[in-house]
């Protein structure tokens, strides 16, 4: 331990002397370098109070827009850092008592030649033309909201949390077995930038002769905000010029931000604010029917039913949330994964209900140890849904605190799941540059009986956290957590700490995690126990000026496992990872790599990798080199993955991951996605076959249709799932949703004695309205 306070402390030195230096030549410029565009002073723009609104038709030809002066002078990111853009942009804010009122013109010299890519609310605008406005309503250059929105008119929302700085370093590394993400240098971690959340507001583009045009009308009851007299908010806007691959911002950033870091926003002024208490109900029907031919009997069950959900504005940086009788309906399925490894597999929240504010409740180490897991609330171990009777949610700002409070009350299932009561608590305070202290309580109480008699099992989690900015590029993330479960009170901490630093060409992350034996958060998830785990990495970014490359960026990660053990059990290294990566980014934004990956396992007891195949006791070294690509993603045409060659646990793996896709339009894309592992083990041989088809149908920027077809090997299933969304706002209308599992043994198989048949299939119909008082 002491020796790890050392290494912290001279670490944390470097970050800070290198940060220190780049300032310096950043402020003084060398031949040939242009003084660093973060230094600049932040621009400002002015809000205008407007008598009468606009009509909100996707043309800013009104006399009132060209009475405002315009946010303008956007500077390039990509490809020409620092450089203005090459096509200028417009965008003229104004108020009054009810609304924020945003005119965007998007100049453009070949109007004609605008890349749509993407026509359906809260579609990525990577790989598109698209605008988006970030506002720090509270200007405290921690917290914001995002609207977006492209030359079809597509409704794009999201918050921002914790000063837009994600937690977990740099993003999965591509390896054997179709895990990892293309080009494995992603920026990771919990997300800081949640796109789930839904606000009611109104947007329209046009293209026109002199490029593409949008307005938008946001009620300032969506939003929340110190009300007042001559307010300020922080504010930056980014433009992403598609067939240029360029990106530009009326703030300018380097390389090293992205728009959600919201202290190198610049400020809009003159705001006059009235508060707001917004009551908004969203009350919701449903009918069906659900059939399960894994039973005997009774295996037709109708289902109609309905519930509410409300929220209200307790003040105008507090809301309360409320769901009676939840239900999930209309959420995608999850994807399928295949387990090559001796630990739990992590499937991400889907469910709108807790994805909301959600970023201000992670708290831990992302899909790892994370103390507040909301998949434990409504879904058992096998993914099936836990009804929820109701559930209440305070969360919001009040001076420089943030306050989360959630609860839930679930049923009980016959046979399947008790009926529980789930309480989370998080608090946090704001200071200074990027940096924060907080705490977060996470219970669970059974409310069931057993032999009737009350059950009273309980479980719960305590934890403190604290993050720290350091500099303009350097931050420390630290947690320390305990959980509490009847006849488990030794060796049931966990905690971690985390040293980023990351400017326009280098990324450091280092970090130390120690889970115990015994922690045992049941409302978190964990995926592995008993271990103290130090980390590294290093990435340094290349940008040569070139007509076709764009960045170069070797980088390398190193993991160890160390067991922690109990009396008479195994000690010393359990695991260990090194991934070597060199990958490049082109241009257009296609992308291509190649990785050396080496592999170590301790295996102390036998673990099934497939059924009737046990992975043996003893000690695994093994390699594997790894290819990876994308091509560009706003082609008409386009595709990704990787391939990998290797060793394995004393044999071989050969793998294919392959995702493509195909789009008509900016209406219609297909999708599809396979991973194929051929795997021969001492222990015997097997291949794998994960396979997923996606059509999407935007009828309109609020309406769709989508299919999404999967098939898994491993459990010789076929999932079909069919969604049929017709919204009025935001995330509400009719949803007409169907459902099927097939049991197959063979998907290519054409010989008819192959048994095939249904599972379970449900077939639902829902309509939830919203008022908004």
């Amino acid at each position: 331990m002491t020796l790890l306070l050392r290494s912290s402390v001279a670490l944390l030195g470097l970050l800070l002397l290198l940060d220190s230096n780049l300032v310096a030549r950043s402020k003084t410029g060398s031949p040939g370098v242009p003084v660093d565009i973060d230094l600049r002073a932040r621009p400002t723009a002015r809000a205008y109070r407007v008598a009468v609104p606009p009509l909100i038709d996707g043309l800013v030809n009104e006399p009132l827009w060209r009475e405002m002066e315009p946010a303008s002078d956007f500077v390039q990111q990509e490809p020409n850092n620092g450089e203005p853009s090459t096509e200028q942009t417009e965008v003229r804010i104004g108020f009054d008592d009810d609304h924020l009122y945003l005119g965007v013109i998007c100049l453009d010299s070949q109007p004609d030649h605008i890349v749509v890519t993407q026509n359906r609310r809260d579609a990525s605008l990577e790989n598109t033309d698209s605008v988006e406005i970030l506002f720090d309503t509270f200007n405290d250059k921690q917290n914001g909201v995002v609207f977006g929105t492209s030359p079809t008119g597509i409704e794009y929302d999201a918050q921002i949390s914790k000063a837009g700085q994600g937690r977990g370093g740099g993003g999965t590394p591509a390896r054997a077995g179709g895990g990892g993400v293309t080009g494995g240098a992603q920026r990771g971690g919990a997300a800081a930038l949640n796109i789930n959340w839904d606000a009611v507001w109104t947007v329209r583009s046009q293209i026109s002769t002199r490029g593409w045009e949008a307005e938008f009308k946001i009620p300032l009851r969506t939003l929340r905000y110190n009300p007042g007299n001559n307010i300020t908010w922080g504010m930056n806007i980014k433009r992403n010029l598609r067939r240029h691959n360029e990106q530009s911002f009326w703030s300018p950033l380097s390389r090293a931000y992205t728009l959600s870091q919201v202290e190198m926003a610049g400020q809009l002024e003159h705001l006059s604010l009235k508060a707001h208490r917004n009551l908004k109900l969203l009350p919701y029907v449903l009918g069906g029917v659900k059939q399960d031919f894994t039973r005997v009997v009774d295996r037709t069950d109708p289902a109609h039913t309905g519930g509410l959900d409300l929220k209200y504005g307790l003040t105008s940086s507090l809301t309360l949330d409320g769901t009676f009788n939840t239900d999930f309906a209309q959420v995608e399925v999850d994807d399928e994964q295949i387990n090559l490894t001796r630990f739990d597999l992590f499937f991400p929240e889907k469910r709108p209900f807790f994805l909301e504010n959600s970023g201000f409740f992670d708290f831990g180490s992302p899909q790892e140890t994370e103390i507040f897991f909301s998949r434990r609330i409504g879904i058992d171990d096998s993914g099936t849904q836990v009804p929820i009777d109701a559930g209440v949610r305070l969360s919001g700002k009040a001076g420089h605190y943030n306050l989360g409070l959630l609860n839930v009350q679930t049923r009980r299932v016959a046979a399947t799941a008790p009926a529980n009561n789930f309480s989370v608590a998080r608090l946090s305070r704001e200071f200074g540059r990027r940096s924060s202290v907080g705490g977060i309580a996470v219970a669970r109480q059974s409310t069931s009986s057993r032999f009737g008699l009350p059950d009273r099992s309980t479980n719960s989690t305590f934890g403190a956290d604290v993050n720290l900015g350091l500099g303009r590029y350097a931050n420390v993330f630290s947690y320390f957590a305990k959980s509490f479960t009847p006849g488990r009170n030794m060796s049931n901490q966990a905690g971690a700490t985390t040293l980023a630093y990351d400017d326009r060409h280098n990324r450091i992350d280092a970090a130390y995690q120690e889970v115990g034996r015994n922690f045992n958060p049941e409302v978190g998830f964990v995926r592995r126990l008993g271990f103290r785990k130090p980390s590294f990495g290093y990435r340094y970014t290349f940008t040569p000026e070139g007509k076709y490359l764009r960045s170069v960026f070797p980088h390398f990660q190193w993991n160890r496992w160390y067991t922690i053990a109990a009396r008479n059990g195994s000690q010393g290294q359990e695991s260990g990872f090194e991934h070597y990566h060199l990958d490049s980014r082109w241009q257009n934004g296609s992308q291509y790599g190649i990785a050396f990956n080496r592999n170590f396992e301790r295996i102390d007891k036998p673990f099934e990798i497939f059924p009737g195949i046990a992975i043996r006791p003893g000690t695994y070294r093994y390699n594997e080199t790894v290819a990876n690509f994308s091509t560009d993603p706003s082609a008409m045409l386009f595709g990704s993955g990787n391939t990998a060659i290797g060793d394995f646990y004393g044999g071989t793996i050969r793998t294919v991951n392959a995702n493509g896709g195909y789009r008509i339009g900016y209406d219609y894309t297909f999708t599809a996605s396979y991973v194929r592992n051929w795997i021969r083990l001492p222990e015997g041989n097997f291949n794998t076959d994960l396979v997923g088809w996606r059509f999407n149908w935007a009828l309109s920027p609020k309406s769709y249709f989508q299919s999404f077809v999967q098939y898994n090997s491993r459990s010789n299933q076929v999932g079909l799932n069919l969604r049929l969304g017709l919204l009025s706002n935001s995330s509400t209308g009719l949803f007409v949703v169907y459902n099927s599992r097939i049991s197959t043994i063979d998907y290519t198989d054409p010989h008819e004695q192959i048994d095939r048949r249904t599972l379970n299939r449900a077939f639902f119909v829902k309509y939830n309205y919203l008022f908004d008082f």
